[in-house]
């Protein structure tokens, strides 16, 4: 079972990309032709792109084969990614939590293994981009993990 927002992730990665064109395009106009009306466009698509990136948007990856569960995660802001992966055995798994931060804009999930050395807890990782559709699979995948 696969839970991915690839589609979505793109998506937002191309309204990046074009936020910046736009930001670059203004910015050099306000330069050489000194028209000042050009400040509120820019300020508003800066204040656009901090909003995206408070919002920490992942592509997020779940799949549960076997006896393990694979999570794969890097930002959505298309400069200084860092790709990551990490594996629970299915033994290991202990828990999950879905916290939604700022009424909902944020969401994360954070997951809890109990290893023989105690319980760890994994940093938590955006879910903002998962639809309602994945985000119920997510749910059911992690429910049937959860220890009885």
């Amino acid at each position: 079972m696969i839970v991915d927002n690839r589609l979505a992730t793109a998506k937002l990665k191309i309204f990046y990309m074009i936020m910046l064109a736009m930001l670059f395009g203004f910015g050099m106009f306000l330069i050489f032709k000194n028209e000042m009306l050009l400040i509120y466009p820019i300020a508003a698509i800066v204040v656009a792109y901090i909003f995206l990136l408070v919002r920490r948007s992942n592509y997020f990856y779940l799949e549960f084969a076997g006896n393990k569960l694979t999570v794969r995660f890097y930002t959505a802001h298309p400069f200084l990614r860092q790709y990551k992966t990490f594996e629970i055995p299915k033994a290991y798994f202990f828990d999950y939590k879905i916290k939604r931060l700022l009424g909902g804009y944020l969401q994360t999930i954070q997951f809890t293994v109990k290893t023989p050395k105690g319980r760890f807890n994994y940093p938590p990782l955006s879910i903002a981009l998962l639809n309602k559709e994945q985000k119920a699979k997510l749910r059911q995948i992690l429910e049937e993990l959860k220890p009885k």
